[in-house]
């Protein structure tokens, strides 16, 4: 009954950082007025196994996020077939990752509840693919570059 009267509003700037810093304690996270931009920099282990990776989100308000893992952690940024991925730098060792479905991400959802914890999600089936050689996490990413096969075209 209330959405008919109240508008929703989308997050601000603001408190996506507060959202961020509350949740990660141990990350950077501030707010470039200049750019109107948020940044977050902080490391992930998406296991208790697993490397630490590094982390850089910019997000603009009506804009989609843009995520990098960078580091000397990575590993086969040279591959053909890495995953789900929109840009690799191999000499600067970083990749912007492709994490979510243009709709599922927009202004009425924190960062904290999403984007870190689809980052997590992302390298924990990174990890599963340097082991495999298999992306399991899913995901309708197209392959760039690739061709497809004649069964693929049916």
């Amino acid at each position: 009954m209330a959405n008919k009267f109240f508008k929703k509003s989308p997050f601000s700037l603001l408190q996506q950082k507060v959202a961020l810093c509350s949740a990660y304690k141990d990350a950077k996270c501030g707010i470039d007025k200049k750019k109107k931009q948020l940044f977050w920099s902080g490391r992930i282990k998406p296991t208790a196994f697993s490397k630490e990776y590094n982390i850089l989100i910019l997000y603009k308000l009506w804009e989609s996020p843009k995520v990098w893992v960078y580091g000397d952690e990575l590993e086969k940024l040279d591959a053909e077939d890495f995953p789900h991925k929109f840009d690799i730098d191999v000499d600067a060792k970083m990749v912007r990752i492709c994490l979510y479905r243009y709709s599922e991400f927009n202004v009425y959802k924190l960062l904290a509840d999403t984007i870190i914890p689809w980052t997590v999600e992302w390298l924990y089936f990174y990890e599963l693919w340097l082991a495999t050689g298999e992306w399991l996490g899913g995901g309708e990413h197209p392959d760039l570059g690739k061709e497809k096969t004649d069964e693929e075209k049916k």
